[in-house]
């Protein structure tokens, strides 16, 4: 089952040594996975090979309320991950190779504006017809493992072709049958499950989100546009942006782990590797390591006691 290899793989990862030097950080290596390639095709810029890599914790989604989690230590964060478009490699973690890279600038990221709660599903298929999901958003996996409560996997996505949840577009069925295929109002098709087709619930100003994570930018020296974006924790690269120049496409993987502003404070996740960050098919996603440096990135972050929210991801640099 793809979820076990998947956390064996991460706790692999954070095993791998790495430098604390921005200029000479060494990544978990591997193929990774791919992109659905476009014209002029993404490709990967000068990252050498070897093993994945990601963020882990030594405990998993245990729950007091029934059912309970019966793998122990699933998901990182209790419910970080999401299931990828291709079960069997979900997208890693690249290295970066410093003599095709320049490091042009350092930071932070953290929330900014107002965030919208995220409405689960309570029975049916989970994301990419993996899994089934139940009440409270609890997420059991092929094998009958379950995770929860709010499991990202088991968020609710419209397909009626009512308009986004910020009144644009439209939202629809895609034609191999996912939901929340969203048109933008150009008439272009985006992907399934897509953030604009999220169902939502209220929308509040009090949620702020900060991350300990150190930001890194690389921009490519070969005159290709490529970019990346890593996010260290103790020199471990723990979550990735990739822009593909060529393309204009961009790829995520890894999970962004951060506190908000409660007293005590909860613990949200961000991951990478979901539809928002992470090209899979339709119009092209653009340069959003130039956006998260702008205005900011509209994404999906989920705390287990408390649910996910749609939030605006932005990064801070410093040269």
């Amino acid at each position: 089952m793809f979820r076990v290899r998947h956390a064996a793989a991460l706790v692999a990862a954070l095993a791998f040594s790495a430098c604390s030097q921005a200029d000479n950080l060494t990544s978990p290596s591997g193929s990774g996975t791919r992109d659905t390639p476009v014209p002029g095709g993404p490709r990967t810029p000068s990252f050498p090979g070897g093993t994945g890599g990601g963020d882990t914790t030594s405990t998993g989604d245990t729950t007091s309320t029934p059912p309970r989690d019966t793998t122990g230590a699933g998901d990182p964060v209790s419910n970080g991950t999401w299931t990828p478009p291709d079960t069997s490699s979900p997208p890693t973690i690249q290295p970066v190779d410093p003599t095709h890279f320049d490091p042009p600038g350092s930071g932070s990221a953290g929330t900014s504006g107002s965030s919208t709660t995220l409405i689960f599903k309570t029975s049916g298929s989970a994301l990419y017809n993996v899994g089934t999901c139940g009440a409270n958003g609890f997420w059991t996996d092929p094998d009958g493992n379950v995770f929860g409560p709010h499991n990202p996997n088991c968020i609710d996505y419209g397909s009626d072709g009512s308009p986004g949840n910020t009144g644009t577009g439209q939202c629809v069925m895609s034609a191999d049958g996912m939901p929340g295929l969203w048109i933008n109002p150009g008439g272009q098709e985006t992907h399934p499950f897509h953030s604009k087709c999220a169902r939502t619930g209220a929308t509040t100003t009090s949620l702020s989100l900060s991350f300990a994570p150190q930001a890194q930018v690389f921009d490519a020296n070969d005159g290709t546009g490529d970019r990346v974006l890593n996010f260290y924790s103790a020199g471990v690269p723990v979550a990735q942006l990739i822009y593909h120049g060529g393309s204009g496409t961009t790829s995520g993987a890894g999970i962004l782990i951060g506190t908000d502003n409660a007293s005590p404070e909860n613990t949200w996740t961000v991951y990478f590797g979901q539809p928002a960050l992470n090209y899979t098919s339709g119009l092209a996603n653009g340069d959003l390591i130039g956006e998260m440096t702008g205005a900011g990135v509209q994404v999906v972050a989920c705390s287990t006691p408390i649910g996910c929210s749609l939030v605006t991801l932005q990064l801070s640099l410093t040269p």
